[in-house]
């Protein structure tokens, strides 16, 4: 019975073994992508100036981090709010564009179905009469995943 127990265990022990190793390195997996601003954008508390930039994402855990790096240096930005869906087969930053400036508002991974949310500042109600509502402006990011 001893012996029965020992082979069990030496089967058992190396497939749990290659789960485990397997499922850390999908975990550990890098997301990286890129995308091109035409003018300068807040991203949280981030001012990217308008140029490339090239961005990473090394864990799925919440809340997101991601480090997007470009012309002025890295920044590090924080997700509010995140969720899994299938929003199309390209990959997006939305843009909320208004009279004080341009932020980012969402950031689609659509390699990996991950729709993130940041925060925007509220405009002042006198600004939002006189320079009238905000627009919104999708750009594109191109994704790789190691």
């Amino acid at each position: 019975m001893k012996s029965f127990q020992n082979r069990i265990l030496a089967i058992a022990v190396p497939g749990l073994l290659a789960i485990c190793a397997s499922a850390s390195q999908a975990a550990a997996q890098i997301v990286q992508g890129s995308f091109t601003l035409p003018s300068e954008v807040h991203w949280q508390s981030a001012r990217l100036p308008a140029g490339d930039y090239t961005f990473s994402m090394k864990s799925m855990a919440t809340p997101n981090q991601i480090i997007v790096r470009g012309p002025s240096g890295p920044a590090f930005v924080m997700t509010v709010a995140s969720s899994k869906s299938d929003a199309g087969q390209q990959s997006f930053l939305i843009i909320e564009r208004r009279g004080v400036g341009s932020f980012v508002r969402e950031l689609y991974l659509a390699e990996i179905g991950l729709h993130l949310r940041y925060s925007v500042p509220n405009a002042p109600k006198e600004e939002v009469l006189a320079q009238g509502p905000a627009f919104t402006e999708q750009i594109l990011v191109a994704m790789a995943r190691k």
